[in-house]
């Protein structure tokens, strides 16, 4: 192994025990606390009786909607911080999607204004703790 190659996977590793040291498990991070929580409310949402019978957009918006919490955890556990970057960067574009899916689901009246809003504003909060990450990430290689 070159000297370069051991150092890059020595900064690697050390980044690593930071984040770890930062973070014991996936499960600490406020992010997936927070898209955690969201699903479980979601998943009430969709209990609901005038939705139902939406399958396709339970559907797509349940996928969505667990991949943010998701791509958290995978992210976590891979080893190289590009390869938790990248997982990190899925995880806000399925929050953007849940966002976007979040108007359709109030423009059909599957919500009200106000839920919709309180849950696009629980979006906003996930993806804003998930790119705060993502910079940390960045400016510690």
């Amino acid at each position: 192994m070159k000297f370069d190659d051991a150092n890059k996977l020595y900064n690697i590793v050390n980044l690593k025990i930071k984040i770890m040291s930062t973070f014991r498990s996936f499960e600490e991070i406020e992010a997936w606390q927070l898209a955690r929580q969201l699903v479980k409310e979601m998943y009430l949402v969709f209990n609901e009786e005038n939705i139902k019978k939406e399958f396709e957009l339970k559907s797509q918006f349940k996928k969505a909607n667990l991949s943010i919490m998701n791509n958290i955890a995978e992210g976590y556990g891979r080893f190289s911080n590009a390869d938790f970057v990248k997982f990190l960067d899925y995880s806000s574009g399925s929050a953007s999607e849940v966002k976007s899916m979040l108007y359709v689901m109030e423009d059909l009246k599957f919500l009200d204004d106000h839920d919709a809003m309180k849950y696009r504003d629980q979006v906003d909060v996930i993806q804003g703790k998930v790119l705060s990450l993502i910079r940390y990430l960045r400016n510690h290689r």
